[in-house]
């Protein structure tokens, strides 16, 4: 029997008013760079992410836990190792995001990575350039266009297996266990960068087109992993961000759903890795 996901009601914040923040914060993250480094610094500024994609379901973003991506491409790479510098970013764009909203119902939070050693690495795949918006400067199928599918198959057996590394599965444990109450948001950072793209993985290794592995929302990928007979794996998956969905709506007090999501996220990464193993 299909997964039965829960509606987008309201058991839920206001899923437009969400959408209206994580905007906020964008264009505050983007306003901050642009003050701060200038605009002669970036040869592109480009976001992606769930945070993005349609929300179909709760499944497709978790207010705090589901990241913001934005990918900067610097005309030197070295540029923010300056610790005043990127400071100096970081204080913007939180002033600019508080005074748009002074009180928001979440803080969403952007993860911003330059990118300009990545993209000389095998093992960086870029995302379909439908789900990237280009923020700033050069589009981004320019930067990076899409030239190996097969790499790009390769490259995400070895995600599979090198985000769900042995000798990592074996520290959960201990790394999980003196994280008492609202420290267990911890665990579940800890869990989300290795978790989200998994699903995406394994549709690539079963032979999903690279447009449809990671072009689409978490919804749409549990559906996906259903048809592919991965009935355990899509459970899993819906169940790591549905669990953290209730560790945030009870204020970060339920330490029993933060342990569930806890779990599932960990299943998850082991029924990566081994299918990757094959």
């Amino acid at each position: 029997m299909p997964l039965r996901l829960p509606p987008w009601d309201d058991r839920y914040p206001s899923k437009s008013r969400l959408r209206l923040e994580v905007s906020m914060m964008l264009e505050s993250v983007v306003e901050a760079l642009l003050g701060q480094l200038g605009e002669g610094a970036f040869v592109g500024i480009y976001a992606k992410g769930s945070a993005l994609k349609p929300w179909d379901s709760p499944l497709d973003h978790v207010p705090e836990l589901s990241d913001l991506d934005v990918q900067l491409l610097l005309h030197d790479p070295d540029l923010l190792d300056d610790l005043e510098r990127a400071l100096a970013v970081q204080a913007d764009l939180e002033r600019r995001f508080f005074r748009r909203a002074p009180r928001p119902l979440h803080l969403p939070r952007p993860q911003i990575q330059v990118i300009n050693r990545f993209l000389e690495s095998p093992t960086f795949s870029p995302s379909p350039a439908p789900v990237v918006q280009t923020l700033f400067g050069r589009p981004y199928a320019e930067v990076y266009p899409l030239t190996d599918r097969e790499a790009v198959r390769e490259a995400d057996r070895w995600g599979l297996l090198e985000r769900a590394k042995p000798e990592d599965l074996r520290a959960f444990p201990l790394n999980f266990m003196d994280m008492p109450g609202k420290y267990l948001f911890h665990c579940l950072r800890q869990l989300t960068w290795r978790v989200g793209p998994t699903a995406s993985r394994v549709l690539s290794l079963l032979g999903s087109s690279f447009e449809e592995a990671w072009g689409h929302n978490r919804t749409h990928l549990v559906g996906r992993l259903e048809a592919a007979e991965q009935a355990g794996l899509a459970a899993d998956y819906a169940g790591f961000y549905l669990c953290a969905w209730d560790f945030y709506r009870s204020g970060y007090a339920s330490s029993d759903a933060a342990r569930q999501a806890v779990r599932h996220g960990v299943r998850v990464l082991e029924a990566g890795r081994q299918l990757a193993q094959g």
